[in-house]
């Protein structure tokens, strides 16, 4: 049993660097000099000392959050599409505008005796104002372009929520794992460091903690002795 806890912890530094680089790949932040260095390190055992000396919560990487980005991208590329849509009305009414005045000044010179009202005239056209330029068909237009931007603006909302409840989760679920890890290299090298009453403290009270143990283990075998020579002399 000694044996293979002895193998065990002479592994623990391999495993810690494997979850270290599992860890790194996993948020594509395995070039970080401190994540490189520390795994180096644990798989060479080498300056452990030092690499105990850093605070690992704050010299992990921050990984970027890649989650919601599509539905961030929509809702950007949406709201860009539905902000130039919102002036395309009123360019497309004053266009009408235009090119009605214009044909009802040729229909004016034409027909003097004959003159219609203006807005009879940009509806029915005479003849002389083009069917895509009457009222009607430019109002029919204008609507369309308003529904369509009311849909982009719900949809583009709905992208953007979408996006920003994937990253926040996102983000929670690396911070979570972030000093996860930190606990693990934390606790690891916690006894690399240099020499102070906090690590004099914690061995003591390490070294302490086994001795009970210890202790307790010896009272149960002289417990278990006594009865068994009990036995014994019962026996005889």
């Amino acid at each position: 049993m000694a044996t293979k806890r002895r193998v065990s912890n002479s592994k623990k530094h391999i495993e810690l660097a494997d979850r270290v680089d599992l860890w790194a790949r996993e948020y594509q932040v395995s070039r970080d000099p401190y994540v490189s260095g520390l795994s180096s390190s644990l798989r060479e055992k080498k300056n452990l000392q030092i690499w105990a000396a850093l605070n690992p919560i704050e010299y992990l990487p921050q990984p970027e959050i890649t989650e919601g980005i599509a539905f961030a991208r929509w809702a950007r590329l949406l709201t860009l599409i539905r902000n130039v849509l919102v002036f395309a009305p009123v360019a497309l009414t004053w266009a009408a505008v235009g090119q009605a005045t214009t044909a009802f000044s040729e229909y004016v010179k034409e027909n003097g005796a004959d003159v219609v009202n203006f807005l009879d005239f940009w509806q029915n056209g005479y003849g002389v104002l083009g069917e895509e330029w009457r009222i009607a068909n430019v109002a029919f237009l204008d609507f369309v372009i308003i529904l369509i931007v009311i849909v982009l603006t719900l949809i583009a909302s709905v992208f953007g929520k979408r996006a920003t409840e994937a990253q926040a989760n996102f983000e929670q679920e690396i911070e979570r794992e972030r000093i996860g890890l930190a606990v693990e290299i934390n606790t690891f090298l916690f006894d690399k460091q240099k020499a102070t009453n906090v690590t004099m403290n914690a061995s003591l009270a390490g070294a302490i903690a086994k001795l009970l143990n210890a202790t307790d283990a010896l009272e149960d075998v002289a417990k278990n002795l006594a009865k068994t020579t009990k036995k014994v002399d019962r026996g005889a």
